[in-house]
C-alpha cells in the first residue's frame, strides 16, 4: 500500500470536503456479507479520516471496494485518495484507477456539481478534450445559469477540433454577453478564435462592435487601438488612443497604451511624452507607474542624455507619493548604474527610512558612503543597520575594516572577532573575506608575516578570492619578500580582471620589484590610462614615478612625482624625490 506523504495532508482534506457523505448507498451487488462488511468498512473509513488517518482511511477504502466493486461512493471516495497520490498527471496506475472511478460516480450522477467540476478539469488535466466536452456539456445543460461551466465549456471548445466547435464556442460567448454584456474578456477569447482562423475582417468587427457598445468607455477604445494596431493600421490605431486621452485625460492607461504605440512605430520622441503623461496621471497605482518606468529605463538607460528626464520621472513620482518605499528604492538603484553614488545613498536614506526592514538596503547604503569615500557616514549606516540586525557578519566585517582603514586596528579586530562568531561556518566565501579583513588589519600594526598567514588562511577557503590575492602581493611586494609566489598571485588576479585599475598597479609595483622594468613601466601606464582624475591617487603617480625612473626616463620620473604631491603634498619621501630629482627606496 503506497502511503500518503505527510505534505498531502491539506490536500487531501480539501478534496474530502467537497464530498458529499450522508449520500444515499446503492443496492449491493455482492453477497449479503460482504457488503455489510463493505458498508462497516467505508463508515470507519470516514472515522478514520475525520481523525486525520489518512493511511488508515486509505486502507478500509481499498478493502471496502474489494468486497463491493459496484458501490459508487466507496469509489468516490477512494477516487479523492488514489488522484492526490498522483502527483503527475500522466497514466499511471493509480490515477487511472482514480479517474475510472470519478467518472463512473460522475455518471451515474450527473447532477452533482462539485464531483461534475471536478471530473471537468480532470479530464482537461489528462487533455482528454472529447471527454471534457461531454463533462462540461452536461452541466452546461443542467446549470445553464452558471457562467464558469459556459466559459469552461467554451475553452475546451476552442481548443483544436472542427471548425464547427470554434463556432459553438463563439456562440456561448455571445450568450454569456447577452447575460452580462459586452466585456473585454468575452471580445479578447472571440479575437482569439478568429485570430486563428487568420479572420482579420471578424477581429476588427469584434473590436469595432464592442467599442460602439460603449462609446465612452476609455478600456473599450483603449483595446481597439492596440488590435488596429496589432494589423498596421497606424492612423485609426492612433485615432483611437487620442480619442481614449480626450474621454479622460486623467486616463493613466491611455496614456501609457500611446506611448506603446508610439515605441512600436520607433518614435521615440512620442513615446517620451507619453510615459511622462502616463506617469503623472494619479489613475495608475504606484507598480504599474514603476512597472511603466522600470520599461522606460530599459530603453533609455545607456543614452546618458535621456538621464535627466528620467531623473526628472522620478521626481515627478516622488512629489505624488512621497512615502512609496519601492520609488525610492528603484530610484537609488538606477542612480548607482548612473554611477551617481552620492544621490543614490540619499534615496536609499529614504527608502530605510520608510522600512528598516531591509538587510539588504542597509548593507547598500554602507557600501554606497564607501563608494564616495565618506566613512563616517558608513560608519553610522552600519551602527543603525546593527541595531535591526545584530547578528549581521557581513556589516560586522565591513565596519571592522573602517576601524582598520583609520588605524584603529584593535576595534576592527573586535568587529571581526563578532563577524567569525556569527558568520556560518559553511559559507566559506564570508570566512574568506573575514580573513581577508584580518589579514589587512594584521598588516595595519606591521605584523605583515602574520598577515600573510591570514590571507594564505583566505585563500584556502576561496582560492578565488581576488581581495586576498591582491592585498596579499602588494604587501609582499612592498616587504620585497617572496617576490616569485607575489607574481603568481597577482597574475592569477590578471587572468580574471585584466582592466582592473588597482589590480594593475599591484602587477606593477611587484613586476617593478622583480626589476622587470619594461614590463612594470606597461602596466603602470595601463593603469593611469584605466584611472578617472576623480579616483587618482598620489600612491599610483609615485609608483609610475618610481618606475619610469628605474626605467631611465629621470624627466618623466619627476613629472609623475609632481603630480603625486598635488593629491599628497606633505609626504617627505615625494618631496625628496622632487627636490633631488632622483629615486629614492626611503
Amino acid at each position: 500500500m503506497k502511503r500518503l506523504p505527510v505534505i498531502l495532508i491539506p490536500l487531501v482534506i480539501l478534496a474530502m470536503a467537497l464530498t458529499a457523505t450522508g449520500r444515499g448507498r446503492k443496492p449491493a451487488v455482492p453477497s449479503i456479507e460482504d457488503a455489510a462488511k463493505a458498508d462497516y468498512l467505508y463508515l470507519e473509513a470516514l472515522r478514520a479520516k475525520s481523525q486525520g488517518n489518512f493511511d488508515a482511511a486509505f486502507s478500509l477504502l481499498s478493502r471496502a471496494k474489494e468486497l463491493n466493486p459496484t458501490d459508487m461512493e466507496t469509489g468516490l471516495e477512494l477516487s479523492n485518495f488514489l488522484l492526490i497520490m498522483s502527483s503527475e498527471p500522466t497514466d499511471t496506475a493509480d490515477m487511472s484507477r482514480g479517474v475510472e472511478m470519478l467518472r463512473a460516480y460522475w455518471d451515474a450522477n450527473p447532477s452533482d456539481y462539485y464531483t461534475g467540476v471536478k471530473y471537468g478539469l480532470m479530464c482537461q488535466r489528462r487533455l482528454e478534450r472529447d471527454e471534457a466536452i461531454r463533462v462540461w456539456g452536461t452541466l452546461h445543460r443542467l446549470y445553464p445559469e452558471k457562467v464558469e461551466i459556459a466559459f469552461q465549456l467554451a475553452e475546451v471548445l476552442a481548443q483544436g477540433g472542427p471548425a464547427a466547435d470554434r463556432d459553438r464556442a463563439i456562440a456561448i460567448y455571445d450568450s454569456i454577453e447577452a447575460l452580462e454584456g459586452p466585456n473585454l474578456t468575452l471580445s479578447g477569447n472571440k479575437i482569439q478564435l478568429y485570430f486563428n482562423e487568420n479572420d482579420t475582417a471578424s477581429i476588427l468587427a469584434e473590436a469595432d462592435r464592442l467599442r460602439e457598445s460603449s462609446p465612452s468607455n476609455v478600456e473599450f477604445m483603449v483595446f481597439s487601438g492596440k488590435v488596429y494596431s496589432m494589423f498596421g493600421k497606424r492612423e485609426e490605431a492612433l485615432k483611437f488612443f487620442d480619442r481614449a486621452c480626450e474621454l479622460d485625460p486623467s486616463s493613466g492607461l491611455a496614456y501609457y497604451s500611446k506611448a506603446e504605440f508610439y515605441n512600436s512605430v520607433n518614435d521615440s520622441v512620442g513615446y517620451d511624452r507619453e510615459v511622462f503623461n502616463a506617469l503623472k496621471q494619479n489613475s495608475l497605482d504606484v507598480n504599474t507607474k514603476l512597472s511603466i518606468l522600470r520599461g522606460y529605463i530599459q530603453q533609455m538607460y545607456t543614452d546618458s542624455l535621456q538621464r535627466p528626464r528620467i531623473i526628472q520621472l522620478f521626481d515627478t513620482l516622488i512629489v505624488q507619493h512621497p512615502l512609496e518605499h519601492d520609488i525610492h528604492d528603484s530610484y537609488a538603484r538606477y542612480l548607482i548604474i548612473a554611477r551617481d553614488y552620492a544621490a543614490a545613498a540619499e534615496q536609499e536614506e529614504q527608502t530605510l527610512g520608510l522600512d528598516p526592514a531591509d538587510p539588504e538596503g542597509w548593507e547598500m547604503l554602507s557600501s554606497l558612503y564607501l563608494q564616495i569615500d565618506s566613512l563616517d557616514k558608513a560608519e553610522d549606516a552600519i551602527v543603525r543597520s546593527l541595531y535591526y540586525y545584530p547578528d549581521n557578519a557581513r556589516q560586522h566585517v565591513v565596519l571592522g575594516s573602517i576601524y582598520t582603514q583609520r588605524k584603529e586596528t584593535a576595534k576592527g579586530m573586535e568587529e571581526f572577532r563578532k563577524a567569525l562568531s556569527l558568520a556560518d561556518k559553511a559559507d566559506a566565501e564570508l570566512l574568506s573575506s573575514i580573513y581577508t579583513s584580518i589579514g589587512d588589519n594584521m598588516y595595519q600594526q606591521q605584523l605583515s608575516d602574520s598577515s600573510y598567514v591570514y590571507y594564505r588562511k583566505a585563500l584556502q577557503y576561496n582560492p578565488g578570492n581576488m581581495l586576498a590575492l591582491n592585498n596579499c602581493a602588494y604587501h609582499m611586494a612592498v616587504e620585497g619578500k617572496d617576490l616569485d609566489e607575489a607574481l603568481h598571485m597577482i597574475e592569477k588576479v590578471m587572468n580574471e580582471e585584466k582592466d582592473n585599475p588597482t589590480s594593475l598597479d599591484t602587477y606593477a609595483w611587484v613586476l617593478f620589484k622583480r626589476k622587470d622594468y619594461a614590463k612594470a613601466r606597461e602596466m603602470i601606464d595601463r593603469t593611469i590610462e584605466l584611472t578617472d582624475e576623480s579616483d587618482m591617487s598620489a600612491d599610483v603617480l609615485e609608483h609610475a614615478g618610481d618606475i619610469y625612473f628605474m626605467d631611465g626616463e629621470p624627466d618623466m620620473a619627476v613629472d609623475f612625482w609632481k603630480r603625486a604631491m598635488k593629491y599628497d603634498p606633505d609626504n617627505e619621501l615625494l618631496q625628496r624625490k622632487v627636490r633631488h630629482k632622483t629615486y629614492f627606496f626611503k
